[in-house]
């Protein structure tokens, strides 16, 4: 056989394999069509029915962009290797600050990979908050701000079940337009950008209202998919009523003071009770079934735990008392010498001492129920079983209210509705308008005036006076008082009317306890979900 033959005969090998190969590639890759009148659709090759069936087709994630697909189509399955080349020359637009060329790049990116989520969520934050930081005029920052915005909703066009999408849009909201060094210029162009709003009532256009709904829609498209990006769903369902608490403050802030400003925190405080009763689902034990708690419920279980003790102590009196003398009657000297000094008149190491020896005198209701004589000593146990039940999900809760700050929100949402607080703001935001005026006196009697009026809130709730957050927020405002004096030539009046909270101030900057400090509210987070620049 000649060497041509063979060449020829070798094509007709490779030309019958290629069809042959054909076929299957056909059968995996056909893709669907749908019907119409006159025919029925075709469910596609395997592919199309595979990613039919697990949510995985283009169509299932949200729009398809026309161009993004003809982009697909001419790059002839190289679409990774553009999508690199874009990404540096979107970097080196960056380095060089060629903002226009950036934008135009990025939308390339967008054509390129519409379906990869991780492309918006970068790019978006990239241009809120890195990109605006770059002006100096805050005018142009705000513009930028709302190119992030309006990339992270075109990117929520082609996937509308992504969560991360919705939640990152909400921060954008949240973090850069309502926290951040800018937020009070930032708030008042929002409010008045109608290009962006279109009919959307001017009292609705708040930043925080709007991070609460798009905080709600990803809570909900989680939960839908089971998958809550990494964290428990608690910490993610906190943050709508959270929302609120921030628009409450920003309202006082802005000057709007009255009922409007009381409605704003009623509405949070309502908004927080509907979180403490969502389901939290907990496992308890380990090999115990899965339990679900409320936030709300803690005062509930110790109440219980409270009730079943008195139980136990009441089947055999004066046990109890006996074995708390005893364990006494064991610690050293020192130990007992704290515990009978009075709290206020402790030193520093007595506190210790009495937080230890306090600690060492506990007896848990299933030591007490050991000592029950018989016959009652079978029903003490049982008792203190369901006194350690009570406790487990009041210490389960207690620790997930700690990481959302429960009772610090709870507390804050009820005195920010006081007439006294209402008042105090008020006060304190003419203040200081009056002292930007030059207007030294008047700024002087209206913190003055608003000192009285946090003095009988104070009084109201003890708890606040050695509560971080509360101390933070009111030596600021001492401190704008103290400018003020000074500039009047007067001194610091020595019964200062808010003197403790001067005094626990100074004692937490040494990293020193407050002898007389109560249990306190817990501390107030920067953010829902505090972030760095990317």
């Amino acid at each position: 056989m000649t060497p041509r033959r063979k060449s020829f005969l070798r094509k007709i090998a490779y030309a019958v394999a290629i069809a042959v190969l054909l076929m299957p590639l056909f059968w995996l890759s056909q893709p669907a069509t749908s019907g119409a009148k006159e025919s029925k659709g075709s469910p596609g090759g395997k592919l199309a029915q595979l990613r039919e069936k697990y949510g995985l087709s283009e169509t299932q994630f949200g729009e398809i962009d026309p161009a993004s697909v003809t982009v697909k189509l001419t790059t002839l399955g190289l679409r990774g290797v553009a999508a690199d080349l874009l990404w540096e020359k979107a970097n080196e637009y960056k380095m060089k600050k060629d903002w226009t060329n950036l934008a135009a790049t990025l939308n390339q990116i967008a054509k390129v990979q519409p379906n990869f989520v991780s492309v918006w969520i970068h790019q978006g934050w990239n241009l809120a908050f890195n990109v605006s930081a770059s002006f100096d005029d805050y005018r142009e920052r705000y513009r930028w701000v709302i190119k992030g915005i309006d990339y992270l909703k075109e990117g929520m066009r082609y996937n509308e079940n992504s969560a991360r999408l919705v939640w990152e849009l909400a921060e954008t909201f949240f973090q850069k337009i309502g926290r951040s060094d800018e937020a009070v210029q930032f708030r008042r162009l929002f409010k008045q950008d109608d290009d962006f709003h279109g009919k959307r009532p001017l009292a609705l256009r708040d930043n925080f209202l709007l991070a609460k709904e798009y905080f709600e829609d990803a809570a909900r498209i989680a939960n839908q998919q089971g998958f809550m990006m990494g964290k428990p769903a608690f910490l993610y369902e906190a943050n709508p009523a959270l929302s609120l608490m921030y628009h409450g403050e920003a309202v006082e802030k802005d000057g709007t003071f009255g009922e409007v400003a009381k409605r704003a925190w009623a509405e949070a405080g309502k908004e927080w009770h509907r979180y403490g009763d969502k389901d939290i689902a907990t496992t308890g034990r380990e090999s115990g079934p899965l339990l679900v708690v409320h936030l709300n419920d803690q005062g509930l279980h110790e109440k219980m735990v409270r009730q079943l003790t008195d139980k136990i102590k009441a089947l055999q009196p004066g046990l109890y008392e006996k074995l708390l003398k005893q364990r006494r009657d064991t610690l050293p000297r020192p130990q007992r010498l704290a515990l009978d000094t009075p709290a206020k008149k402790r030193s520093t190491a007595q506190i210790s001492l009495a937080a230890v020896a306090e600690n060492a005198l506990k007896i848990d209701a299933g030591e007490l129920a050991r000592h029950v004589k018989e016959p009652q000593r079978r029903q003490a146990l049982k008792l203190a079983q369901q006194v350690a039940d009570h406790e487990m999900l009041a210490t389960y809760i207690r620790r997930t209210r700690d990481l959302v700050s429960f009772k610090y929100w709870r507390l804050r949402a009820e005195i920010e509705q006081s007439p006294e607080l209402l008042d105090a703001r008020r006060l304190i935001h003419q203040g200081d308008a009056a002292y930007r005026d030059g207007e030294l006196l008047t700024a002087r009697d209206r913190f003055a005036h608003a000192f009285e009026k946090w003095r009988k809130v104070l009084d109201a709730h003890k708890e606040l006076i050695t509560d971080d957050a509360t101390g933070e927020d009111l030596s600021d405002i001492i401190q704008r008082y103290r400018r003020i004096l000074a500039q009047l030539d007067e001194p610091f009046p020595k019964s200062f009317i808010l003197q403790d909270i001067v005094q626990h101030n100074e004692w937490r900057r040494a990293g020193q306890p407050d002898p007389g400090k109560l249990p306190a509210a817990s501390p107030a987070p920067p953010s829902p979900a505090a972030k760095q620049a990317k």
